[in-house]
């Protein structure tokens, strides 16, 4: 027999290049029985699905905050959701948002608009997954077992999660149970050259003006967009999309345009899914390539003919321009162990730092001390502790669940955040089962604001958002994000 509690109610907002929408769900958990059995999300439904609209600019560089907000109050409205019953979620910047020089404040305030714990993201590697998740491709990965790369397609980038099915998590970070293989990130999108109603071009983006140079096409504001001109553009641009599915070895120019750090191996594919704005055009472009005011509708077409793209089991998605918000507002969160150690009086927290105690595990107090020393120090120098609201140590083993080795970490714990100002609180995260042992045996030595959760996949580097319990109060909701803000 099980338990169960709930549902949360969960927004996810996209803010892309072109294009912004929202969506409301409800995540339903479930508690299995037994003192150790963590919650978890068993199902997602779909509650409302926002219009999708343009995003609103300013000018080139600067997004318009008040009306993505109005917007977003009037997508609440429609659902029947008031921001005070929000649960869970996430907004998401991506794209050519990402790096417009207010796409941080914006994302942060959306986040805190919307409800007590609604996650602030932005980058294109939690695009790439969010879409993938969102679009299905995840999905069919775990019910092939083969592997499946999710393209989403944008205005703004193109963004590639490759899912394999033949591995689980054990992470508790997505509901498919499929491993993210990687992810590969390209600027190019639909967006990156806009023209006018005759033809001329409106505005050409830094990676269009990489293509055009790299190739020697001449392509500039005020002038008209040959269709030589153009067609060359866009079969640079699917080749490079195509290299990077495919690749190593990589193009140059694939190299120039890749957001991050591309891959030393072939993934062998058994199936490909496109997503995004562009993406859902490729099983049917329109006839006009301009139709959009871009170059989306001609890329969706010339990703279509490209007889590499041709040659692969290309899958329906289950969402195509949503599959980004879908998965923001739907994939993002987690459930922390049921056994955990909580000062609730600081919760919601959002955009908590997080540094890793890593290293081998070892039986010596002292060297325990050191890597927890080192952590601390760490954190410290990228944060000033005035201006985040917690910071975070994430433990990746603790080794064998002992009262010594319980009592070993406490202390080291303790030395550790002697530097740390004692009105700052502190979140201890483990992957094993012990926060609560864990949190019992620091209480014992210090009166600080202390969450100590377990059962959660933190790297350093990271951010972390909690949520306020859930499941009876046993076990909190979190997000574990990168926040990427001009990448």
């Amino acid at each position: 027999m099980t338990d169960f509690q709930g549902p949360l109610t969960s927004i996810g907002i996209d803010v892309g290049t072109t294009t912004s929408h929202a969506i409301v769900s409800r995540l339903q958990i479930e508690t299995p029985p037994g003192d150790a059995a963590s919650p978890a999300i068993v199902d997602r439904e779909i509650v409302h699905r926002g219009e999708v609209r343009e995003t609103p600019l300013v000018d080139s560089q600067t997004i318009d905050v008040d009306r993505v907000a109005a917007f977003v109050d009037r997508e609440l409205t429609a659902a029947g959701v008031s921001p005070a019953e929000i649960d869970t979620g996430a907004v998401i910047v991506t794209g050519e948002t990402a790096r417009r020089e207010n796409a941080e404040p914006l994302v942060h305030r959306l986040a805190a608009d919307t409800g007590q714990f609604v996650a602030a993201t932005a980058g294109a590697a939690l695009e790439a997954v969010l879409a993938g998740r969102g679009s299905g491709a995840a999905a069919r990965a775990a019910e092939t077992g083969g592997t499946v790369a999710n393209v989403d397609v944008g205005g703004g980038t193109t963004n590639i999660a490759i899912f394999d099915g033949s591995q689980t998590c054990d992470d508790g970070m997505g509901f498919d149970d499929v491993t993210v293989a990687e992810t590969r990130c390209l600027d190019v999108g639909g967006r990156l050259v806009t023209v006018d109603d005759d033809g001329h071009v409106e505005s050409v983006s830094p990676p269009a003006r990489t293509i055009a140079d790299a190739l020697d096409l001449p392509v500039a504001v005020g002038s008209a967009l040959d269709a030589d001109v153009r067609d060359r553009l866009m079969s640079a641009m699917v080749d490079a999309i195509v290299d990077s599915c495919s690749g190593p070895p990589f193009d140059a120019l694939t190299r120039s345009l890749s957001i991050g750090t591309l891959p030393d191996d072939q993934p062998a594919l058994s199936g490909v899914v496109f997503s995004g704005g562009v993406g859902r055009l490729v099983r049917t472009p329109p006839k006009d390539p301009f139709e959009y005011g871009d170059l989306g509708g001609g890329l969706a077409a010339a990703i279509a003919d490209h007889e590499t793209v041709r040659s692969w089991s290309v899958f329906e998605p289950a969402e195509d321009i949503r599959a980004t918000v879908v998965g923001a507002g739907t994939e993002t969160t987690t459930l922390s162990g049921r056994t955990i150690s909580l000062d609730e009086s600081v919760l919601p927290l959002r955009n908590v730092p997080v540094a890793a105690v890593s290293g081998p595990v070892s039986d010596t107090e002292e060297t325990f001390k050191q890597r927890f020393d080192a952590a601390t120090a760490a954190i410290l120098s990228h944060h000033d502790p005035g201006e985040v609201d917690a910071i975070a140590l994430s433990i990746d083993d603790v080794g064998d669940l002992t009262y010594d080795r319980i009592r070993v970490i406490a202390d080291a714990l303790e030395s550790a955040l002697a530097p740390i100002p004692p009105t700052l609180p502190v979140v201890v995260v483990t992957r094993q089962n012990c926060a609560k042992v864990l949190g019992q045996t620091l209480r014992r030595t210090t009166d600080r604001s202390l969450l100590v959760l377990d059962e959660l996949a933190v790297d350093g580097g990271d951010y972390l958002d909690v949520g306020e319990p859930t499941a009876g109060g046993e076990s909190v909701p979190a997000v574990v994000k990168t926040l990427a803000f001009g990448e």
